[in-house]
């Protein structure tokens, strides 16, 4: 059995990027990579993942079938990339914006396939991660389903673009939630 919640989620992913699959398939699937579930409690946990939104639920009978939804084809990366395009014109503190965020998101150094992913370069000033910071970050990312190459840099700022960072999330959440509507639009003033 996996150990954690977030083991489960990848090796899912892992099998629904490569074709819908039903219940079955799928719970035969993770038992040949050595993950045994009951069906009930499979087949309650990608409930609960289409409830979310994450997977796709097409009845089929005498079966359901679970695909990724589209919404996962522009994740976070492409989202907060397009974003910081729009608040910052210089590559380079755009890039470094882009890894202060995602380290300041997810815990830990940032892989440059992650950066090509947000369609960010890498930034000229950073400092690497030591080689256990690395090996944890790896670790985490490839449970989540990405697979930077064994030689892809990994990057750490120092820069504080808090600020930023909290605009740059608001105005995402807004966007995500449809939530324009109630934002206020600033005013233009007048000067006398």
């Amino acid at each position: 059995m996996i150990a954690r919640e977030k083991g489960l989620r990848a090796l899912v992913f892992k099998h629904l990027r490569e074709s819908d699959m039903s219940i079955s398939r799928l719970a035969r699937e993770l038992e040949r990579g050595g993950c045994r579930l009951h069906r009930l409690v499979l087949t309650g946990y990608l409930k609960g993942l289409a409830d979310m939104g994450v997977l796709r639920e097409k009845d089929i009978p005498p079966s359901k079938v679970y695909s990724l939804t589209s919404a996962r084809i522009q994740d976070i990366y492409e989202s907060l990339g397009e974003k910081l395009k729009e608040v910052e014109r210089k590559r380079d503190r755009r890039a470094r914006m882009g890894v202060f965020i995602f380290q300041r998101l997810f815990r830990r150094p940032i892989f440059y396939e992650e950066l090509k992913r947000a369609g960010l370069s890498p930034p000229k000033k950073h400092r690497s991660p030591t080689s256990e910071e690395r090996v944890e970050a790896r670790r985490t990312i490839e449970e989540a389903g990405i697979s930077p190459p064994p030689s892809d840099p990994c990057y750490l700022v120092s820069d504080d673009f808090s600020g930023e960072l909290f605009d740059a999330l608001c105005d995402e959440l807004v966007e995500r939630g449809q939530l324009r509507s109630l934002r206020q639009e600033t005013r233009q003033m007048k000067l006398i």
